[in-house]
């Protein structure tokens, strides 16, 4: 596509740009730029809407925030199709779909609404596992769609891929709508206009306090210490994943744009696998408390980064996916802790303020396709070296929160049980349905 626009005259030599090496190089660094453009327009639009949707799940129920990413994704798609229908102007389409699906919250909203769904009915020994679940369902509903992406691409077209994504998403919508339990009510004539209340003040307000309000003991560090952590793990992630594709398509590895698709297929998987089996086997079997089951994630993460640094051969790229997929249990327990720490009116706050962070870590990871368009002829793979010293300090930094918090043996965890308020959830035959939290 950024090729196609740059040069409109040699479509064919887009088509076969490892033939061409001056081309390709162009290429790589111009598409450095529009990567960026790509996660501004999406991401601004969410930052905004995300800090506004924390504090109005806490009062007015989980669904809506769940459906609106999806329900954005049907009309962005529509674009994307767009923008390969045509050549001339194919990124303006493309850059179109990109704020169209940043307005709707994009996944930064979903993950905010469903995490704090888990934490609403689940108690607290039982939150890192089910937190994990959700995150393997995450994962292996990537991992499908990453792979049937790369097939689609390669036995039909981009365009089927967009309307299968188009399909599903509308399918998501209406699941949430109409089969998903609500786990909170609205009980006074105060909050019994939640639309007129969506973009209230008091609303980014009541989430930074989250950050800011005096805690018992530690807490407040131990939660800001946390967030850096994701943000950090966030920012690694995005950015690498732009500079993974764009070092695999570059010699001498010259990747085919559908092998990346199959990459993250498998990646994704992997990470799923992980979070099913080794996270329950960490937490539930051998005991680990989550700040510990966070840093080997962070370990393997390093590791990962540091093979792909001198990766030239297909092999290498493998065995480091192999080994990076145990970093898929860095966030569940992260999460679960924070969520431990906070009281349980303040979970929607906590995770929309952390999905708003995650958001401005996607800007700030476009700092790595612009550190590989910097070093693309001098160490191609200095930004994953890079990346593995944030590790180290990653973990240097949950190494603080294991000796200021330990939560097996903590008194002062403020959430013991799971929220009272699904416990008044009304069946459609008026009576009371009891939910007792275990999940």
């Amino acid at each position: 596509m950024v090729c196609f626009s740059i040069h409109p005259d040699q479509i064919q030599n887009c088509r076969h740009m490892d033939l061409h090496a001056s081309i390709q190089v162009q290429v790589q660094k111009e598409s450095t730029t529009y990567l960026i453009l790509h996660k501004l327009l999406t991401n601004t639009p969410a930052l905004v809407l995300g800090m506004f949707c924390g504090a109005w799940s806490d009062k007015y129920g989980r669904k809506l925030p769940i459906a609106l990413p999806s329900f954005g994704t049907t009309f962005a798609v529509l674009f994307y199709m767009a923008a390969n229908m045509t050549y001339k102007g194919s990124l303006d389409f493309f850059l179109c779909g990109s704020f169209i699906h940043g307005c709707f919250g994009k996944t930064a909203m979903i993950n905010m609404a469903v995490n704090s769904y888990i934490v609403d009915v689940t108690t607290v020994d039982r939150r890192t596992k089910k937190l994990g679940i959700l995150a393997a369902m995450q994962f292996i509903g990537m991992f499908i769609g990453s792979l049937i992406g790369g097939l689609l691409i390669d036995l039909t077209s981009v365009l089927t891929s967009y309307c299968i994504v188009s399909a599903m998403s509308a399918v998501v919508v209406s699941l949430t709508l109409l089969s998903l339990r609500e786990t909170l009510q609205v009980d006074n004539e105060e909050n019994s206009s939640p639309f007129k209340s969506f973009f209230r003040g008091s609303n980014v307000q009541d989430s930074f306090k989250v950050l800011t309000r005096s805690r018992s003991g530690k807490l407040r560090s131990c939660i800001l210490c946390l967030f850096v952590i994701v943000l950090l793990h966030q920012t690694c992630r995005t950015g690498l994943t732009d500079v993974t594709l764009l070092y695999t398509e570059k010699s001498p590895l010259s990747w085919p744009t559908s092998w990346f698709g199959y990459l993250s297929a498998a990646d994704n998987a992997a990470m799923g696998i992980i979070l099913l089996v080794l996270l329950p086997l960490l937490s539930s079997v051998a005991k680990l408390n989550d700040a510990t089951i966070s840093m080997i994630g962070l370990f393997c993460a390093c590791v990962r980064f540091v093979i792909m640094t001198w990766s030239k051969k297909t092999w290498m790229v493998w065995l480091s996916m192999a080994i990076g997929s145990i970093a898929g249990v860095i966030n569940s327990p992260i999460r679960s802790l924070l969520s431990k720490m906070v009281h349980e009116d303040e979970v929607g706050k906590m995770f929309s303020l952390l999905g708003s962070g995650e958001t401005i870590a996607k800007f700030c990871a476009v700092f790595f396709p612009y550190l590989y368009g910097y070093t693309i002829d001098i160490f191609p793979g200095f930004p994953f070296i890079f990346a593995s010293i944030l590790y180290i300090l990653m973990m240097a930094i949950m190494v603080v929160v294991y000796v200021s918090y330990v939560p097996d043996s903590n008194p002062d965890t403020p959430q013991t049980e799971s929220n009272w308020e699904l416990d008044r959830i009304e069946c459609s035959t008026g009576k009371e349905a009891k939910y007792n939290g275990t999940g």
